[in-house]
């Protein structure tokens, strides 16, 4: 997989859970008008992930691109931790440390088979 769209595939994941920090805010706000322009914001997020989602797959196979799934579970924590304050556990930490394993080890072996 070229490094090109291993980035792509990156930063597409890395914007998919901003929807859901979106739906978070419009669930702790008050004021219906924001609460509204939240929802939107949320779901034009998911529009631009899924253009973006489409231009992945028409250079890459589904299984490679799919592999990045599982960042989604990586920039969540992120998020929660900069955003909402979240703390992380040694399981969390584990937990990421054993995904990102994963991704790389995918990567690599892809990249040794091409």
């Amino acid at each position: 997989m070229n490094k090109k769209y291993i980035l792509l595939a990156i930063i597409i994941y890395a914007i998919f859970p901003i929807s859901s920090v979106l739906m978070k805010y419009a669930s702790i706000n008050i004021n219906i008008v924001i609460k509204i322009s939240l929802f939107c914001a949320s779901i034009g997020v998911l529009g631009i992930f899924s253009i973006l989602w489409q231009k992945l797959l028409k250079n890459v196979d589904l299984v490679k691109a799919y592999v990045f799934k599982s960042t989604t579970v990586i920039w969540s924590a992120i998020y929660g931790v900069l955003l909402f304050e979240e703390k992380i556990s040694i399981n969390m930490i584990l937990g990421l440390g054993i995904t990102t394993l994963g991704i790389i080890i995918t990567i690599l072996g892809d990249a040794v088979n091409e």
